[in-house]
Formats: structure tokens, sequence, C-alpha cells
């Protein structure tokens, strides 16, 4: 079962992107960001909405 995850990723700079993402992508991503931008910071929840895009390249965090 594909379950989806509303992700909030929010830049030191100010700037914040929301997303929607399945958990097993969700995870992996997080993963990465803390190696590539430590002080990104990364908030997962379940407040998804149709009006979410879906993170781009979606289906490559999912491999």
């Amino acid at each position: 079962m594909i379950v989806e995850m509303h992700r909030q990723i929010i830049y030191p700079i100010g700037a914040t992107f929301d997303y929607r993402i399945t958990d097993t992508a969700a995870g992996k991503l997080r993963s990465e960001l803390s190696r590539w931008a430590p002080d990104v910071r990364v908030v997962v929840d379940d407040h998804v909405t149709d009006e979410l895009p879906e993170i781009p390249c979606a289906s490559l965090w999912e491999l």
C-alpha cells in the first residue's frame, strides 16, 4: 500500500517548499538531504491535500 505524506523542506535563508511524497521516498529523501544540506529542516506529516504538488522527480526516490 502506498502512503502519501506531506513533506516540508525549510532552508535557513527562508525558502520553504511543500510537496506530496510517498512514505518510502520521504525516508530516502530525508537521509540524502541530511548529508547534502545539514542545515535544512525537514518536516514530514500526514497533512496531505490535493493541492500539494508531487515532489519533483518523485520516481527517482522510489528506487
